[in-house]
């Protein structure tokens, strides 16, 4: 079926990120899920599960907001860039 489909995408996506979080070595704390998924319900609720089985005591959370957090790294990022670059062309040109 459909849902089970699903949950098993769910399982496997929060193993994996559950044994990322793992070879951090962070041992306690909160990790905030970003991107796109990170108001996906179901995926939130596997990797709480999933730190549950694998004895982590780190609590995931998502906000509204949070599927922002790439584009706005990435705007932040080019507005650098472009400082940095046009400080070169000025120095180029003077």
């Amino acid at each position: 079926a459909t849902p089970d489909i699903l949950k098993g995408i769910h399982l496997s996506m929060a193993s994996r990120i559950v044994k990322l979080l793992k070879v951090t070595g962070i041992k306690s704390g909160t990790a905030l899920l970003t991107g796109g998924l990170a108001l996906d319900s179901g995926l939130l609720a596997a990797i709480q599960e999933e730190m549950v089985a694998e004895k982590v005591t780190i609590t995931a959370r998502s906000h509204p907001d949070s599927i922002y957090a790439g584009a706005i790294g990435a705007a932040l990022w080019g507005e650098f860039r472009h400082r940095k670059l046009a400080a070169l062309t000025e120095r180029a040109v003077a």
